[in-house]
């Protein structure tokens, strides 16, 4: 999904919270362009800009506080990620918001407002088919897969109005027969959500030790609630059974490495002006970051999957003047 709505925190971005506070009220040109409320996380107040249209000078403030409040994280220093190669999507997945690699290629899908198709792709980037799925995308967001059955998650939830969301099952040696897996969280109100900043979106989904997990994109706590979806069971309401503290950003892909016993995840920070610190990280198989790395040069990067061969592919979907890309890249350690 694109953005348009940012929570920041009192605590965590002190420079721009109160910076906009004060041009919202100093400012006539504020007042009449940007919209700003508030919304409440326990204690903490956040920050919450919407549809954001400033003016030069206005706009040239908020920029300058906006890069006082970024703060540091410590990327890994022990290990390197190196991008191989990056091709560029056909058209037809400007929207590619899931990877699932297989042998033969990788699966991948649009999020919403598109056709529920499938797409296989090629590892260099071309679509080699596609496959229309008897159901709806409302908002597409993920894949996974184990021996049978594939999984498309309908789980894109930004703005936090969704009772419930959909998970697809659906029969890999015959994709025309799907089955509808019905989830709700608990806690969640959609009447009481503010868009972007709540916890109850997602849009990463991996199988796991047999386990089909779902991970939370918590915009308002950062902290990634991870459920596991009963695939046997129609109907459920999912409670978390644990939580993944320390990344830099909202989880947007997520896959796991059976041979390495750990979870390799993408995701992002964003702010209202468009710019993005994207990242990787390593996720040991209890949930513990291992290490992270910065993805420098891309924004909006929303799946990720494992090769067989070991090597990491994720997507990019179209943003501004950039394309939607499929990336290539390993993990060796530092000095090897």
């Amino acid at each position: 999904m694109k953005h348009q709505i940012t929570t920041f925190s009192r605590e965590r971005h002190p420079a721009l919270w109160w910076g906009v506070v004060l041009l919202s009220f100093a400012s006539p040109l504020v007042e009449h362009t940007l919209n700003v409320y508030f919304a409440q996380n326990n204690n903490n107040n956040y920050l919450v800009l919407n549809e954001m249209n400033l003016g030069k000078q206005s706009l040239v403030f908020a920029l300058v506080l906006s890069t006082a409040a970024c703060s540091s994280f410590n990327y890994s220093s022990d290990t390197s990620l190196t991008v191989r190669s990056t091709q560029q999507l056909p058209a037809v997945l400007s929207e590619s918001s899931g990877l699932l690699c297989e042998a033969d290629g990788i699966v991948s899908l649009n999020d919403s407002g598109n056709n529920p198709e499938l797409f296989w792709v090629n590892y260099d980037g071309a679509v080699s088919n596609t496959v229309s799925i008897p159901v709806t995308n409302k908002d597409w967001e993920a894949l996974a897969a184990d021996n049978r059955y594939m999984y498309v998650a309908d789980v894109g939830n930004n703005h936090g109005k969704r009772d419930s969301v959909q998970i697809y099952k659906v029969l890999k040696s015959d994709p025309q027969q799907v089955s509808t897996i019905e989830v709700s969280y608990r806690g969640n109100n959609p009447t009481r959500n503010t868009s972007y900043a709540h916890d109850y979106d997602a849009e990463a989904m991996v199988v796991a030790k047999d386990r089909l997990l779902l991970f939370s994109k918590s915009w308002k706590t950062k902290v990634a609630h991870v459920y596991e979806v009963n695939t046997q069971q129609k109907s459920q309401t999912l409670v978390p059974i644990s939580h993944i503290e320390g990344l830099p950003g909202v989880i947007t892909g997520a896959d796991f490495d059976s041979t390495e016993d750990r979870f390799v995840v993408v995701g992002y920070l964003s702010d209202p002006f468009g710019n993005f610190d994207t990242f990787m990280a390593h996720v040991s198989s209890t949930f513990e970051v291992i290490e992270v790395w910065p993805l420098e040069g891309f924004k909006q990067v929303e799946g990720v999957c494992i090769s067989p061969s070991g090597n990491y592919y994720f997507s990019q979907e179209a943003i501004d003047e950039q394309p939607a890309t499929l990336t290539e890249a390993n993990v060796t350690l530092v000095g090897v």
